[in-house]
């Protein structure tokens, strides 16, 4: 399985543009004036902002200015074969609430997702369902039998014996979700049973939630193939293997809209499809031998829309400016939205839903035009990399767009017009994050950003550390100023967002003291949206 890591070894993308040249220093403010008449001639066109601002098609050209002895850089200049500005005639400044994940938020998804008259019943991991174990224990007790190896076999002979342990204090009864007060549901959707997981922002998690087929029934079992012991299911962008066809029923774009109607149905509205790639079903045996793969279904990728558009949301992970002597885990917590699809409906969902709008609303906000962008682009480099080094002597901004970005402002957050100067590499054909000039724009090495009102620096590190805190072993920050617990099994060593039948499981005891991995150890869903670990 191929896995989209960080730091690929690739050759930075060179290109020739439009403009020659130099750049200008200085940092005056032209103003633009919306009510201009349209610019025949212009890039955009028929009044849009690429021809409101005199933004160039693509760009060339070296930054003058640059304080070498602050920063360290010999070499800085532009080198965009496309900047991309909205399709819009304006921008606006949007503001934002952290959203609450209360119970009667609980109840919305939980009651759009189950299927309500089967019952809807809370899960507890300190209390298990009784019948839920037994179901485990018979169903570990076969892969046991099946085992090829002593290893193997002693493996799952041990956590059947923790399981049996757990039988002693087990409940005879589900408890129904009552006030939905509970963070965790299981219930039933057709002929397959699922739990529902929620983050809770007033015990200082990430709002949002979590669909998964339900632990204690492997998927295997929602997707059978004779021989086969264990089926996980990811996106294409992580296969290598062979490239065959679809074969869901189901299209792409109905796939697309029914995951949009299922996120307005839990008030989720304010959204945009941002990527769909094909839903990979990998078997392996009982020693985890790869038997077969097959395409069948997508993996859509959703994120909030602000007036319309999708928001600009890096990773900041090979960004190493921002590296320190602290431990500092920084969460960008950036709003995404992703669902697996397949025939029958959602597979799996994971759904990060941290704010939610006011209403108040900056409407029509003056921008700097292109040109006065480029002119406060030097001053903003040597402000930012004199105090937030880097290993490199030279920069080059392969990326640049006009975008809205989530800053916190107080207890609120804004989403504002901001001009984005980023290198990034190039990067592999088919790779869902390549942007249309084959650039991996998801993952800069290097990032800067000006307010687009005011042409001033958005310092990253500032704004990130706004909403990123310094922990110690495994305790990590979540969004707010509360410190939550990550359980370093929810990470693979890309940060891949992987369904396992294999980490299905409803135990939450610690690994065994002879060496033996706990099965929760094998769970591999993860928060994407959570960006870098000073390591």
């Amino acid at each position: 399985m191929k896995k989209k890591g960080y730091g690929k070894a690739l050759t930075l993308l060179l290109v020739t543009s439009l403009v020659a040249g130099t750049v200008l220093t200085g940092c005056g403010k032209k103003k633009v004036d919306y009510n201009m008449g349209d610019d025949e001639n212009g890039s955009g066109g028929g009044g849009k902002l690429a021809s409101r601002l005199d933004v160039p098609d693509s760009y060339e050209g070296a930054l003058e200015g640059i304080d070498t002895d602050a920063t360290g850089l010999t070499d800085v200049k532009i080198n965009a074969s496309k900047i991309t500005v909205p399709d819009t005639d304006k921008m606006s400044i949007l503001y934002y609430n952290q959203n609450q994940v209360d119970n009667e938020y609980k109840k919305r998804v939980c009651e759009n997702f189950f299927d309500v008259s089967a019952g809807v019943y809370t899960y507890s991991w300190e209390k298990p369902y009784k019948g839920d174990l037994e179901r485990e224990i018979e169903n570990y007790e076969e892969l046991s039998k099946q085992s090829t190896s002593d290893d193997e076999k002693s493996f799952f002979d041990d956590y059947i014996s923790s399981l049996k342990e757990q039988l002693k204090t087990a409940t005879d009864e589900r408890e129904g979700a009552g006030d939905y007060s509970a963070d965790a549901f299981v219930g039933s959707k057709g002929e397959n049973m699922y739990m529902i997981s929620f983050n809770s922002t007033e015990t200082g998690e990430s709002g949002g939630f979590s669909i998964d087929y339900y632990p204690s029934d492997q998927l295997i079992n929602y997707r059978p193939k004779e021989g086969a012991s264990s089926v996980y299911c990811y996106s294409s962008d992580y296969y290598d293997g062979e490239d065959t066809a679809n074969t869901a029923t189901v299209s792409q774009d109905d796939a697309i809209q029914q995951g949009l109607s299922f996120l307005a149905g839990c008030g989720i509205s304010d959204i945009i499809e941002t990527g769909c790639t094909d839903l990979i079903w990998e078997y392996s045996d009982t020693s985890y031998n790869t038997l077969a793969s097959e395409k069948s279904g997508y993996v859509i990728t959703y994120k909030r829309s602000v007036d319309g558009i999708a928001p600009y949301t890096p990773s900041v992970y090979n960004i190493d400016s921002l590296n320190s002597s602290d431990d500092v885990w920084y969460d960008t917590m950036d709003e995404t939205f992703e669902l697996q699809i397949d025939d029958n409906g959602i597979v799996s969902a994971y759904c990060y839903d941290y704010f939610k709008a006011t209403g108040d609303k900056k409407e029509n906000v003056d921008l700097i035009s292109w040109e006065d962008a480029v002119k406060a682009l030097p001053k903003a480099v040597n402000t930012y990399y004199a105090e937030n080094k880097t290993q490199y002597s030279s920069i080059e901004f392969n990326n640049v767009q006009l975008a809205y970005y989530k800053i916190k402002d107080g207890d609120k957050y804004e989403y504002l017009p901001v001009w984005v100067f980023a290198q990034c590499e190039k990067t592999s054909d088919g790779d869902s994050s390549q942007s249309d000039d084959g650039l991996d724009i998801s993952n800069p090495l290097q990032l800067i950003m000006l307010n687009a009102e005011t042409g001033e620096l958005i310092d990253l590190k500032s704004v990130l550390n706004t909403q990123s805190f310094s922990y110690t072993d495994s305790t990590v920050v979540g969004g707010d100023d509360d410190t939550v617990t990550l359980d370093g099994s929810d990470l693979d060593e890309d940060g891949a967002s992987i369904t396992d039948d294999s980490a299905a499981s409803d135990d939450s005891s610690d690994s065994s003291d002879d060496g033996s991995i706990d099965i929760n150890d094998l769970d591999l869903q993860v928060d994407d949206t959570t960006d870098a670990v000073e390591e």
